[in-house]
């Protein structure tokens, strides 16, 4: 159990620390805070820039009693694995730790280094997880030849049925507008008022970031509806057209827009209400210029507020670097016939992010192979993964890490 609210991160970095150090690899727990745990272990190449696999220890959060199986026991039940955290993400992690371990026992010379870091409280914020290791080390961080983590997409119909698989290069930045007040019914107002206000303004200021463009021209081929297609493929024209855009699905929408989001009103710890209203900006844009338009000032008149705008990327990562290369063609090579490329996170965020802040380049790869349907338990009760998915993937990502840290 390692969710961020009842579970122990540092069990589970002893767990992972186990399977390393009886591979012959050391690793080093750092303990955070209360059951908060970072770890890291590194092997050693020509070059000791290392390329860094990327994972988070914790989980959300579950409520046992919805489940059918123990969340956490990791019950196989063919075709299926259950667990909370299998997609995010265990998953990964694991092909992470079987890499490294498959790099060691290989004993290939290794051209490049490799760090294995899982890390704290990415589900909060990664606090104590990434954005502290940047804080605190940062010339360690600038010197990562690259990151690979969690994130992408996978559009499948059936195994031989691949509509897009995505490499995440780029996402939204987002900032916490918190806003306080001694009454409820003020903070309720201002959510109604947000919800009223934002979609209008926010369609009054599309934008096509370089980071959308590029994914498009990728993504828009691999669409089945014709015109959906010619739609996507000529962007400018299509943020120019309001009634062509509205027809858009949300998430395709949020591509191409800021909003603003607020989340439910809540008790204070100190007494009172307070409500976080969640700006979700574009790469490139101020925080400013967002709060202005879609929460100015006289909508929180009178009331307190605070903004946590954390350092995160103002661009993505560069479709040109050996480490983006690497993921397609390992791609190519199993699954020659699915289309491949960019992907542009439009409703989510990772750690990607922070590290892209700190100039290392990020790439979010999941390499399983599952079908569209087979997501739909993300985070919810009985979460389960295909395991002939799992086997696979647990290939393609070996492959993927012997190509960049070895050359074979």
């Amino acid at each position: 159990d390692t969710s961020e609210t009842t579970g122990d991160e540092i069990a589970g970095a002893r767990f992972l620390a186990a399977r390393l150090e009886a591979a012959g690899i050391p690793a080093r727990i750092e303990i955070v805070g209360d059951r908060k745990a970072n770890l890291y272990a590194l092997l050693e190449g020509k070059d000791p820039r290392p390329l860094v696999l990327h994972n988070h220890i914790d989980v959300s959060s579950v409520d046992p009693e919805e489940w059918s199986f123990p969340p956490f026991e990791g019950r196989i039940d063919l075709p299926w694995i259950y667990g909370r955290g299998v997609f995010d993400m265990k998953s990964v992690a694991i092909a992470q730790l079987l890499a490294m371990i498959d790099l060691k026992r290989s004993g290939v010379p290794l051209e490049r280094s490799v760090l294995f870091l899982a890390t704290s409280s990415e589900e909060r914020g990664s606090r104590l997880g990434v954005r502290r290791l940047i804080s605190l080390h940062p010339e360690m961080v600038r010197s990562f030849w690259a990151v690979l983590t969690e994130g992408g997409i996978l559009e499948a119909r059936a195994r031989d049925d691949i509509k897009y698989w995505g490499t995440e290069v780029g996402q939204r930045r987002y900032a916490d507008l918190i806003v306080c007040s001694g009454e409820r019914e003020r903070l309720e107002e201002l959510s109604r008022t947000i919800k009223e206000w934002s979609p209008a303004a926010s369609n009054a200021d599309l934008r096509v970031t370089p980071e959308v463009r590029a994914v498009l021209a990728a993504y828009a081929p691999s669409r089945d509806d014709g015109e959906l297609r010619e739609v996507l493929a000529h962007p400018d024209e299509l943020v120019a057209d309001q009634e062509r855009f509205r027809k858009l699905a949300p998430y395709a929408q949020s591509m191409f827009r800021n909003e603003a989001v607020p989340f439910p009103v809540e008790e204070a710890p100190g007494g009172g209400y307070r409500m976080l209203v969640k700006l979700q900006l574009l790469p490139g844009v101020e925080v400013d210029e967002v709060r202005e338009k879609l929460v100015p000032a006289w909508m929180t008149h009178g009331l307190s507020t605070v903004l946590d705008d954390p350092p995160t990327a103002r661009h993505g990562s560069s479709l040109e670097h050996p480490a983006y290369l690497a993921i397609q063609e390992t791609l190519k090579e199993r699954y020659p016939d699915a289309p491949v490329g960019p992907w542009f996170l439009p409703w989510t965020a990772t750690d990607a992010r922070f590290f892209r802040a700190a100039g290392v380049p990020a790439y979010g790869f999941s390499p399983f192979l599952l079908m569209s349907t087979d997501t739909y338990q993300v985070d919810q009760a009985n979460e389960r993964f295909s395991l002939p998915g799992f086997v696979d993937g647990v290939e393609v990502y070996r492959d993927l890490v012997r190509r960049l840290a070895s050359d074979t």
